[in-house]
């Protein structure tokens, strides 16, 4: 394995990836890792290097992302910040070993709502100015999204888009909290989505996973929604692997999400 860390932005160090790359001179899809955070930190724990080992076993280069957050970066410079990802691991496809073709993307939480954003929002103008890129080109293949922060408008965790937008939730006027709600975004280029989440989430409540797969049935564009019965937010891999001492991070049906997303890459 060839493992490094990148620094994507020149004027700002927390900006960076992590790569997990296989050294064995063949060419393998790709897979950017977002952890969540809630938009005020970076969960690289049990969010990060766990992900990108469980799918570096199964055959893809990975990368951790670690992306700005606070009370001083709001969007879009998170989703600059996963654009700038997705095109130095398209532009360096070569020097990694990777499919441009199959460049995809998964976040956790907040992350989730990153990784949305990559597949939804990826034509954000501002974004595609600031990185001097043609629309679509920071598009993953495809996206998975776990137990997302999806919406500004149903309950999805509103301290996630206080932190994103710079406000309280009270303060934010209708057109901006729509602007970066995925379900109200979806259009004829969104990426696919695996989406999943469980019925016990108090934190990130589900209605937002369900809003969002219902457009992207609407829109007629590939959605695959898992919802497993137990286990709380936070799940990971939902295995020892990340149980970091809490036991409820053990769920034998949630753990297959790995597995079985890359399978239904398979149908795309």
């Amino acid at each position: 394995m060839t493992k490094e860390r990148i620094f994507l932005n020149d004027t700002d160090s927390r900006v960076w990836m992590d790569t997990y790359v296989h050294a064995d001179g063949k060419i393998h899809p790709a897979m950017l890792v977002i952890p969540g955070g809630g938009y005020s930190a970076v969960c690289h724990e049990r969010e990060g290097e766990p992900i990108a080992l469980a799918f570096f076993e199964r055959g893809f280069n990975a990368f951790v992302l670690n992306y700005r957050v606070g009370p001083n970066d709001h969007y879009p410079a998170q989703l600059t910040d996963a654009s700038m990802a997705i095109v130095y691991i398209k532009d360096n496809s070569e020097k990694f070993g990777i499919d441009p073709s199959l460049v995809y993307a998964l976040g956790f939480s907040a992350g989730g709502h990153l990784a949305g954003s990559l597949a939804i929002l990826h034509g954000d103008t501002d974004v595609l100015n600031r990185l001097g890129i043609e629309r679509g080109y920071n598009r993953p293949r495809a996206c998975i999204l776990c137990y997302p922060v999806v919406s500004c408008f149903v309950d999805t965790h509103g301290p996630s888009f206080e932190c994103l937008l710079g406000r309280p939730a009270y303060d934010i006027a209708a057109e901006e909290r729509s602007a970066v709600s995925l379900e109200f975004n979806v259009t004829d280029d969104s990426a696919p989505v695996f989406i999943w989440h469980t019925a016990e989430d108090e934190l990130v409540p589900t209605n937002g996973s369900f809003a969002l797969a219902q457009e992207y049935v609407r829109k007629h564009i590939p959605v695959m929604f898992h919802l497993y019965p137990y286990g709380t937010h936070g799940l990971a891999l939902a295995n020892k692997t990340t149980e970091c001492g809490n036991p409820v991070w053990v769920q034998p049906l949630a753990e297959g999400w790995v597995d079985t997303a890359i399978e239904w890459f398979k149908t795309l």
